[in-house]
């Protein structure tokens, strides 16, 4: 039994990285429970200077994680501007079973501010799933 809190989407912070916790994640009407490791993350916010995109569907937060199975879950939040077919921010998972698999889906990804999200999650996600030399 875990004796340590839930996390959120929101908890997602540099010291939750490569420990393992109990996440519950929100995805639209429900929720993702899942015990795993944050492999890396990036959020729109946390970028200097980082530029608005009125009118324009743009990431908010992308984050990578490694279930206590093994499997990869890919979970981002993306702002849709207002029109009649979607508004506002819609959180999306993606289950993976390898991370070859995690990177083309992220790769494949074509909001107009994905270049940042994919360079450094990417990145962190390889360097802390790779053998210490």
């Amino acid at each position: 039994m875990l004796l340590w809190r839930t996390l959120t989407e929101k908890s997602l912070s540099p010291k939750l990285v490569g420990k393992m916790r109990r996440y519950r994640l929100t995805r639209g009407e429900g929720v993702l429970s899942f015990q795993g490791e944050l492999l890396a993350y990036h959020r729109h916010a946390d970028e200097e200077d980082a530029p608005d995109y009125p009118g324009v569907s743009h990431l908010i937060t992308l984050a990578l994680f490694r279930t206590k199975k093994g499997r990869f879950v890919v979970y981002y939040i993306v702002e849709y501007p207002d029109n009649e077919h979607l508004s506002g921010q819609h959180q999306y998972v993606t289950h993976l079973p390898e991370f070859g698999d995690v990177t083309r889906f992220v790769a494949a990804m074509a909001y107009i501010n994905v270049a940042p999200f994919r360079t450094k999650v990417i990145s962190e996600a390889t360097a802390r799933l790779s053998p210490s030399a």
